[in-house]
């Protein structure tokens, strides 16, 4: 579809712009008709590349934005201790539905990577969309910077 709008823009900018550009800017208009008959198809290709690109790493993109994003909303908060984590993901209604929005997320990247070929394995793979959430939960008390030792 973007790319017959590409060839109706192409064949529309040579049938009416040059016409237009030379009914309102005479002298220096056509040098614009001519940058654009070289941006299109470098758009086009780059549209067909990136758009290709995108296609096939979109459930790998979706499943390490989501995990990228649940340790982002565990890590803002100032008390990470595993009862403080989960005492305020449980608690406040706010947290609660952005985890489980994560989790919304990383199951509809699990469903798009797999597209459910085999249905009764990975179906069992769907019980793995916590367990990012509770890695961060079980694993936040060894990052804490003041207790590293350097020796």
């Amino acid at each position: 579809m973007v790319f017959i709008f590409y060839a109706l823009s192409l064949v529309m900018m040579s049938l009416i712009r040059p016409w237009l550009v030379h009914f309102f800017l005479p002298k220096t208009g056509g040098i614009t008709v001519y940058a654009a008959l070289y941006f299109f198809p470098i758009l086009a290709l780059l549209h067909a590349v990136f758009g290709g690109l995108i296609y096939y790493t979109f459930p790998y993109i979706v499943i390490v934005l989501s995990v990228i994003s649940n340790a982002a909303h565990f890590a803002f908060k100032i008390d990470q201790s595993m009862k403080a984590l989960i005492k305020s993901t449980v608690t406040n209604i706010r947290n609660l539905l952005i985890v489980l929005g994560h989790w919304v997320v990383h199951g509809y990247g699990i469903i798009s990577l797999t597209q459910l070929g085999e249905p009764v394995f990975h179906t069992a793979l769907l019980g793995l969309v916590p367990l990012p959430a509770v890695f961060y939960i079980l694993t936040a008390r060894f990052t804490d910077p003041h207790k590293l030792h350097t020796d």
